[in-house]
């Protein structure tokens, strides 16, 4: 398992100077897709549910009062596996055009952030930690064929008590078929509810 300040300085070496929020969204998306991809974290520190999205503390608590990171030298990208700098290629390839605001309200959208954070309203702090069971699901998903995809939703819904109707699965089915558009999905689940 890599260290999260070597996953930092990889992070830099390949975008060059960053905010400090946009380096802790990179560090959690590369955490994400690293448990998806390889069913085990890239690193063993934490990552909390902050306000302004995932935060790793103990890289913020480094950067904190900077506005810009422009590398860190905690860290040695050399020291990392190439499995490992693959992914830190893939999410900076992924996800680096994107400002630090995009990236905030990306993960606000998420499932790994508003689970770990329950019923907590977004202006209100918090420490609860991101799960690693919960960003591997939620990002393996993104992924996942069809049919798979399905499958797993139906099955997040089922273990949280709820019932997906037949109607939906055929809808889903439509759209992973290229037969319906999300867009056209969501007018028809729309008007099925206004009747």
């Amino acid at each position: 398992m890599a260290d999260v300040h070597d996953v930092a300085a990889a992070v830099l070496d390949a975008t060059g100077p960053e905010s400090p929020m946009k380096l802790q969204k990179l560090l959690y998306y590369a955490q994400a897709w690293h448990l998806a991809e390889h069913g085990e974290p890239l690193f063993d520190a934490r990552i909390e549910a902050w306000r302004r999205g995932p935060v790793v503390p103990e890289v913020y608590y480094r950067h904190q009062g900077r506005s810009e990171v422009c590398a860190w030298e905690e860290g040695d990208p050399g020291r990392l596996t190439g499995r490992e700098c693959a992914v830190v290629a893939s999410v900076v390839e992924r996800y680096g055009h994107f400002t630090r605001h995009q990236l905030s309200d990306m993960a606000h959208d998420e499932e790994p952030w508003r689970s770990a954070r329950g019923d907590l309203p977004e202006s209100e702090p918090s420490s609860a930690p991101l799960s690693h069971e919960v960003m591997a699901r939620y990002f393996r998903r993104l992924t996942s064929g069809g049919e798979e995809a399905i499958a797993e939703a139906v099955g997040s819904a089922r273990l949280e008590g709820l019932a997906v109707p037949n109607d939906v699965v055929a809808t889903m089915r439509a759209v992973a078929a290229g037969e319906l558009t999300v867009d056209e999905a969501i007018a028809r689940e729309i008007e099925a509810l206004r009747r």
